[in-house]
């Protein structure tokens, strides 16, 4: 009988294969021509970054934040979210994933570990008076859409949320996430960037703070603060029912303190993509994961936002 060996092998977080092989067929490999790899799977267009995928608190001074991003698995996208890791050796950056058009589609090249650059002296600490502004932005691409954002607890009452946004870098649109931030001042308000249409083309206006809006009523009292507060997301329906839930690999946690969120199936793009399970630290004042759901209604299925609970 021809001995087997299995084991292992964790393709994506929260994603494993179980590898079963002979022994024979491992000394064949071995002593004939050396494995090639398979191609990556040409794409017909890549997805836009999930919003969701931001850093938590780092566990140490040594780990490195690595981005979450779409890779094509088992016939459908699959979201790898973004995690802490220590990197190999000292001196190194990472190289993230990207997306590289081909011939006859889209192709992943994966992310890599590699020499961190130089850092360049600076020439001066602040800009010297009378120096020009910085080069306006205008393009002949319209921005896309905004994308739709989950906004988590605030972290407390001086928290001003700034809202994820459209820009221009190297050549192409990129969303920048929305987050929680402090305000410069007292009494300011966030004026979110915008793309202002001009004569066929589109110029980018950057955000600022400004001065609240102070209402003076009648007779002197204290001033009220008018603050306009983020739009809801919009509600996901769809006909198409969500595929069954994906069998996932919990790992060890990065930290004390990391809750294991497990993974879901949402909706990007015009169809169902999986979202893989991954560690998050809860928010202060929060010990528990809500899973986020599909429910059906009338026919049609809605998607339930997860959140964090107390």
């Amino acid at each position: 009988m021809n001995p087997r060996f299995c084991r292992l092998q964790v393709v994506a977080p929260g994603v494993a294969l179980l590898i079963i092989s002979s022994v024979g067929s491992l000394l064949a490999q071995s002593a004939g021509a050396v494995a090639t790899v398979p191609p990556a799977p040409v794409m017909e267009r890549p997805l836009d970054p999930a919003t969701t995928d931001q850093p938590g608190e780092q566990p140490t001074a040594q780990h490195a934040w690595v981005p979450g991003h779409w890779r094509w698995l088992e016939g459908a996208y699959v979201w790898e979210a973004g995690r802490w890791e220590i990197p190999p050796a000292a001196g190194v950056a990472w190289q993230a994933p990207e997306w590289r058009r081909e011939r006859n589609g889209w192709v992943l090249r994966d992310g890599y570990w590699d020499a961190a650059p130089v850092p360049t002296a600076a020439v001066a600490a602040s800009a010297p008076a009378g120096s020009a502004p910085a080069a306006e932005i205008i393009v002949d691409v319209p921005p896309p859409p905004p994308q739709r954002e989950v906004i988590v607890e605030r972290p407390s009452p001086l928290h001003v949320w700034v809202g994820g946004h459209w820009t221009w870098r190297l050549g192409k649109h990129v969303w920048i996430s929305g987050r929680w931030s402090t305000a410069p001042r007292p009494n300011a308000v966030w004026v979110g960037p915008r793309w202002e249409p001009r004569h066929g083309r589109y110029v980018y206006v950057p955000g600022y703070w400004r001065d609240a809006v102070v209402v003076v009523p009648a007779r002197p009292s204290t001033p009220t603060t008018v603050v306009v507060a983020p739009a809801a997301p919009a509600e996901v329906v769809v006909v198409q029912a969500p595929p069954p839930p994906r069998a996932e690999v919990v790992y060890a946690p990065p930290g004390p303190g990391f809750v294991w969120v497990k993974g879901y199936w949402s909706w990007r793009g015009g169809r169902h993509v999986w979202i893989a399970g991954r560690y998050e630290r809860p928010p202060r004042g929060h010990h528990h994961w809500v899973e986020p759901r599909w429910e059906r209604r009338g026919g049609r299925y809605v998607f339930i936002e997860g959140r964090w609970g107390r």
